[in-house]
């Protein structure tokens, strides 16, 4: 009995936990959160904006640009206009959900409900500071879909043909569609190493990862899917998730606690298999490629660390269909919850009831001055408002990427620049340096403020 308890019941139990925990984090975004950015883009694809040719946010973004994520922000804004914010919480939450639950199932295939758990547990644990309500999380659902599809195709050298058509729902949604590709290759490579498949097998299996490429070309944005990559570039580097990994933070800690496990154990029952370790390798990668990708890592782990635990407990045999019931009921169970806590929630104020009534008052084409994380609310909420600053890199210009930057950092000549923008008013937190020197440097005057906002007009003549 207290065997049964401990191999089938309690990894059950803490699958649900590690659901409560993700349920009980969901919490309206921040002001600075990008869901509020995301929310404005998925508005204006509503409102008509075009794939091919889409509009600027303003006056202060300029560059010519093609969306990446655009389904993913139309279903975001159409929950938001049909059930508000917390709509977009149970949205975004349910998908986080899913991320543990997924790789409990893609992990189970390849160990025992225990060794299983305890992988998943540390994979959300790396990934944690991934988990908001952005896009990306489908990509993290994905990711453990097509672990999982290769993974069995390295057992059984059968190709998956709907990977294709995957990697072709997947374009629209998220940009991450190419780590899915790179663990395709991944894997090919792998099974070549083996010497072990005929060349007939080798290169049905290559198709699949070189069809899924030339697929990306056939959705609505076409060749300019290619911008998805190439817009990984220079204007990316004012993005603090584009930053190196910390590996000695938490998740980083997790994260190399996962590949040193899979490592020892693996090593030590012998030589690891080659479609293994190229899997291994690619997650390695990505895991210091970026501090962004360190969750890609962390999910590419999961099944090769259970898989790797599995060495140490006696096997059970792949979930039947009362286990797979269970799981699933958990997991259903688990998003009404987070309904049930987006509900709650979703009224908790993201600003001061003054901040919403100044910016609602302003009149269509005001220009404002913002620090930077302070534009995706204010941006989603009074979209009339021409904000200078936004996380949306890729429709700035290189120089007018520059000129943020160099107002966000006060570096030489920001002040110049600042006079250049000619803007009606000043959005920002008075502790902050561009806050402070705009008040005590260039003179500009209060109209209304708290500890965390604070709205400014220029000098008289300015």
């Amino acid at each position: 009995m207290i065997t049964f308890v401990v191999r089938r019941v309690a990894p059950l139990v803490g699958l649900a936990a590690i659901l409560a925990v993700l349920v009980n984090l969901q919490e309206v975004p921040a002001v600075g959160a990008d869901a509020w950015l995301h929310l404005r883009l998925g508005q204006e694809f509503l409102d008509g904006w075009s794939l091919s040719h889409p509009g600027h946010l303003g006056v202060y973004d300029s560059a010519t640009w093609y969306p990446t994520q655009w389904a993913s922000q139309v279903a975001m804004a159409w929950f938001d206009d049909r059930l508000g914010i917390g709509g977009v919480m149970w949205l975004t939450g349910t998908v986080i959900l899913l991320v543990p639950v997924v790789l409990y199932l893609v992990c189970r295939r390849h160990a025992s409900p225990l060794p299983t758990v305890l992988a998943v547990a540390l994979a959300v644990g790396a990934a944690a500071p991934g988990f908001s309500a952005r896009p990306q999380v489908v990509s993290y659902v994905l990711i453990a879909v097509v672990m999982g599809a290769w993974l069995e195709t390295a057992r059984d050298a059968r190709p998956r043909w709907w990977l294709v058509a995957l990697t072709w729902v997947w374009v629209p949604i998220h940009g991450m569609w190419i780590v899915g590709i790179t663990i395709g290759v991944a894997t090919v490579v792998g099974m070549a190493l083996t010497r072990q498949h005929g060349r007939g097998v080798l290169l049905r299996l290559a198709a699949v990862p070189v069809l899924s490429t030339l697929v990306t070309v056939a959705t609505p944005i076409g060749l300019h899917v290619v911008d998805s990559i190439t817009g990984v570039s220079s204007r990316n580097g004012a993005l603090t998730e584009w930053d190196p990994p910390d590996l000695t933070s938490p998740n980083g800690l997790i994260l190399g606690l996962m590949i040193v496990v899979v490592l020892v154990v693996r090593l030590r029952g012998g030589a690891m298999d080659w479609p293994t370790l190229m899997l291994l390798g690619l997650a390695m990668a990505w895991g210091v490629y970026t501090l962004r990708t360190t969750i890609v890592a962390a999910v590419m782990l999961a099944p090769l660390l259970a898989a790797a635990l599995q060495h140490l407990v006696p096997p059970v045999g792949r979930p039947g269909r009362r286990e797979v019931a269970l799981v699933a009921a958990t997991a259903v169970l688990g998003s009404a919850v987070m309904a049930l806590v987006a509900a709650e929630r979703d009224d908790e104020p993201v600003v001061a009831a003054w901040v919403d009534d100044r910016l609602d008052a302003m009149p269509t084409g005001t220009t404002v001055l913002n620090d930077w994380e302070l534009g995706h609310y204010t941006m989603s909420r009074h979209p009339q408002v021409q904000l200078v600053m936004h996380g949306y890199v890729d429709m700035f210009t290189e120089d007018e990427l520059e000129r943020n930057l160099r107002i966000a950092k006060l570096d030489p000549e920001w002040d110049t620049s600042v006079a250049d923008l000619d803007a009606d008013y000043a959005f920002v937190d008075p502790d902050s340096p561009l806050g402070y020197a705009l008040v005590h440097q260039l003179g500009w005057t209060e109209v209304e403020g708290d500890d965390d906002y604070v709205l400014l007009t220029p000098p008289a003549g300015s």
